[in-house]
Order: structure tokens, then sequence, then C-alpha cells
């Protein structure tokens, strides 16, 4: 709807500039109506195309959104383990990067995970009730559950990290520790 809003709005201006070059005798007003148009089309198109693909696009979530939620700063050290552990796992996005692609295909379901559990806490600090203040059972649960998360991550990053550097000495039972990490974590994500 606003498209069309603003392209109407171009086209009576641009009426406007055809008329006034043609019934005025002054051209340099003409060609400044003409320049005006121009950059009120462009310009209100760009804007509209930008707030529509804004609008299309999943929202990104960040650490700080946690901080924003706990406005009343009730919930500091919660909200710190959980922007730990989405920077722990962040910060292997490299690494992760030179693995297999089922190895990526895990990492990008363990950052979503991590992700969610910003918004749920996100989500359920908005909605605290801060007149009774009950336990925050739920969010304790989300940091313990994260917690468990990196853990796992950092111990399958371990042993991938062995593995590739210590291909000689390859031991089965390496090989027995990914296996069932992985079958942890795909426990864990599901």
């Amino acid at each position: 709807m606003g498209f069309l809003i603003v392209n109407i709005i171009s086209l009576i201006m641009f009426g406007v500039t055809i008329l006034s070059v043609f019934v005025t005798d002054h051209v340099g007003f003409g060609i400044a109506c003409g320049v005006l148009w121009l950059i009120y089309t462009v310009a209100a198109n760009l804007v509209l195309l930008k707030n529509h693909i804004a609008a299309q696009s999943p929202k990104k979530v960040s650490p700080s959104q946690l901080n924003r939620s706990d406005s009343r700063g009730l919930f500091r050290k919660q909200v710190r383990r959980l922007q730990q552990q989405y920077e722990s796992i962040n910060s292997r996005k490299e690494f992760m990067k030179n693995t297999t692609d089922s190895m990526q295909e895990l990492y990008e379901r363990i950052m979503e995970q991590a992700e969610s559990n910003i918004e749920s806490a996100s989500a359920y600090m908005e909605s605290y009730d801060y007149y009774t203040k009950p336990e925050p059972v739920y969010l304790n649960r989300l940091c313990d559950q994260g917690d468990q998360l990196v853990n796992k991550f950092n111990t399958l990053v371990e042993q991938l990290v062995d593995i590739d550097t210590n291909p000689t000495t390859l031991d089965m039972a390496y090989v027995d520790d990914v296996v069932d990490c992985l079958k942890d974590m795909q426990m864990q994500t599901t």
C-alpha cells in the first residue's frame, strides 16, 4: 500500500513538473522541479524497499537483547551466563567452517538453540512479575541447559581438534567419544 501511495504522489509531482516546464517560461524552475521529483521518487522508494526487506528478513538475535529485557537488573547473573554461552559457541564459528557439512549443520543447530535460549529468556524477563518476584525457575533451567550444551559442544570441538591434529595416532576411543558426543548433542537439540 505504501508503494502505491508514494508512487501516486510521485506521478502528481511529475505532472506538476511537466506543467511547470510548458506553462512557465522559466526553464530553471522546471529543472528544479524535475530534480526534486527525481530525488523524492528515488529516496521514498528506497526507504520503502529497505523497510520491506527488513520486515521480511528474520530477526537476528543478539546477546544485548538480554540487557534490554532485564531493564531492572534483577537477572544480571542469568544474563551474564546466557551471554557467555552464546559468545562461547559463536567464538568457534571460524573453526566450524573448516569442518564437514554435517558438523557445520550441527553447529548451526547449536547456534540456533543458543539464540532460542536468548529469545526465551528475553520473553521471560519482559513478562516477569516484578511485584511478587517469584523464583525464576524457568530462566535458571534455560541457563543450566545452555551450560550443558556449551560443555558438550566444547568436548566435541576438543575431540575434533585432537583428531585433526593427530591423524597418525588416531585411537578408536576418540572416534567413539566423538560419536557419543554427537549423539548427546543430537538429543539436546531435539
